[in-house]
């Protein structure tokens, strides 16, 4: 048994992102808290707003978040009213919020905290060497709804995922989608040529790469453009098709379609959090010889499940448990039945 903290303590930025609202985030953020607070000076900030008292999206009840004292804080101006810590501002940023600008604290008492972050990962980093040169030698980025960007490799050093009954009251639903976002964020990096189609992506939305190494540049502003195009350039030369954004369903029917035109397909995303596509497009694009990686490998440590729902309807706690061990090839954790121990 290895306890959450061995599997942290040598990374310096860690992201929690969720599988859906009121998946156990902030129960596992507030493990983090208790448990690291007392040997490390730790950063917190959130992308979007975490800590309410009520969930501004489903109106349901959630805990707050509790920090230690010494913790340094990156939230909105307006949120500072609502945190009942004493506080010393360390910085005010230019980067406004819907909750105003990001303002940087540190908590001279234990307490309650409202948070708000920035919204874009340019921002998140700024921050976060911000709260490092003041100190922050564990820094936690707490993600929002949908908005799993902060597990890319050049946001955090590693990323836990948290999944659980709010996602959907079929048990073996929650399982498949966890199994399949989990395959995504672990997907293997594309380093051969990661450099180069970087710096492509500076200019062009996606590009096809041949066998003989050509490229084809596809320059479009939706995904209905971004499709014609697919079909009038794909040919069994083309090697790899790089896209910079999301895979979305609407692309990977296209290509499910026009299958016969490709041999063996190489897709490279940045970062496994850019798919929005279901299990049946998944499975589909494996069959037709679509293989996926990125250029940004994720860091994934464990995933946490919470068999609650707030919908009152609870999961088998152990059975969950053990359905999700079967599935996923990382460790999973009930952050409050296990006491924190991972298996």
């Amino acid at each position: 048994m290895r306890n959450v903290y061995e599997f942290i303590e040598k990374y310096k930025r860690l992201s929690i992102i969720g599988m859906e609202k009121n998946v156990g985030k902030t129960t596992l953020l507030n493990k983090l808290i208790n448990d690291v607070g007392s040997k490390k000076i730790l950063g917190i900030t959130s992308i979007g707003r975490d800590g309410e008292d009520i969930d501004v999206v489903t109106s349901t009840d959630k805990p707050r978040i509790y920090i230690r004292r010494g913790s340094i804080i990156a939230t909105g101006r307006d949120c500072l009213s609502k945190c009942d810590i004493t506080k010393e501002i360390l910085y005010v940023t230019d980067f406004t919020t819907p909750m105003g600008d990001i303002v940087i604290i540190r908590a001279l008492s234990d307490g309650y905290v409202d948070i708000a972050g920035p919204s874009y990962n340019k921002q998140v980093k700024e921050i976060i060497s911000l709260m490092e040169n003041f100190g922050s030698e564990l820094t936690i980025i707490d993600g929002a709804l949908s908005r799993k960007s902060t597990a890319i490799s050049d946001v955090s050093d590693a990323t836990i995922l948290a999944t659980g009954a709010a996602l959907s009251l079929d048990m073996l639903k929650v399982v498949e989608e966890t199994k399949k976002t989990v395959n995504f964020l672990m997907l293997e990096d594309f380093k051969e040529r990661a450099e180069e189609i970087k710096k492509d992506f500076e200019t062009v939305k996606a590009l096809y790469i041949k066998r003989d190494g050509s490229k084809t540049y596809i320059d479009v502003n939706n995904s209905v453009d971004l499709a014609k195009k697919i079909k009038e350039n794909l040919t069994d030369e083309v090697e790899y098709f790089c896209i910079r954004g999301a895979i979305t369903e609407k692309i990977m029917e296209t290509f499910i379609e026009t299958r016969g035109c490709f041999l063996n397909l190489n897709i490279i995303v940045e970062d496994g959090t850019k798919f929005f596509i279901d299990n049946g497009l998944y499975n589909k694009a494996k069959m037709c010889g679509i293989k996926f990686k990125v250029l940004n490998k994720i860091n994934l440590l464990f995933i946490t499940c919470n068999p609650h729902s707030p919908l009152g309807i609870d999961f088998n706690k152990n059975e969950f448990k053990k359905r999700l061990e079967e599935e996923v090839s990382v460790p999973v954790i009930d952050v409050v039945g296990d006491e924190n121990e991972i298996y």
